[in-house]
């Protein structure tokens, strides 16, 4: 008598706890997060963040819709300078993607010298969550943004 008391007893604890797991497992389900995926950006017209007026650079950073950018910093010369007032020029170019918040610029190999995008995309200078320097080719930028400090210069977004 007492074994087969015993038994229902383990009997019903392990029913309760198998309602137990369900509710929980039910109440995981119904408090689990959605995860929203952004649209991938499709841009119509080219987009370009262009510097403003400043004494340091002309800078243009062009994003083409077919899936390729642009980027050109021409770096102004020092007037204080004994010598023949020289430009430096940096061109490169490479391919971004990118959602409707964020957009990630992998800049293309060079074979001539290295582009140092932790130079470029200062961190010192940024504003907010700006960009983020990801590797030595790739940087994400906040798409949502009408402003990028490049170099440390105000760069504002256009469409052409």
């Amino acid at each position: 008598m007492r074994t087969t008391i015993f038994l229902v007893l383990i009997l019903i604890i392990f029913s309760c706890q198998k309602k137990k797991s369900e509710k929980t497992q039910s109440a995981e389900l119904n408090t689990e997060t959605e995860i929203i995926k952004s649209e991938k950006l499709v841009l119509n017209d080219t987009i370009v963040y262009l510097s403003g007026d400043n004494d340091l650079a002309l800078i243009k950073l062009t994003l083409i819709p077919n899936g390729t950018f642009d980027f050109y910093m021409s770096i102004y010369p020092e007037p204080m300078q004994d010598s023949e007032p020289e430009s430096d020029i940096i061109n490169a170019n490479g391919i971004w993607s990118g959602n409707e918040k964020t957009v990630l610029l992998n800049f293309a190999e060079r074979k001539k010298d290295t582009l140092n995008l932790n130079d470029i995309f200062d961190s010192n200078y940024k504003e907010g969550n700006e960009f983020k320097v990801i590797n030595k080719n790739t940087v994400e930028i906040d798409y949502s943004l009408d402003k990028l400090n490049i170099w440390g210069i105000s760069c504002h977004k256009s469409e052409k």
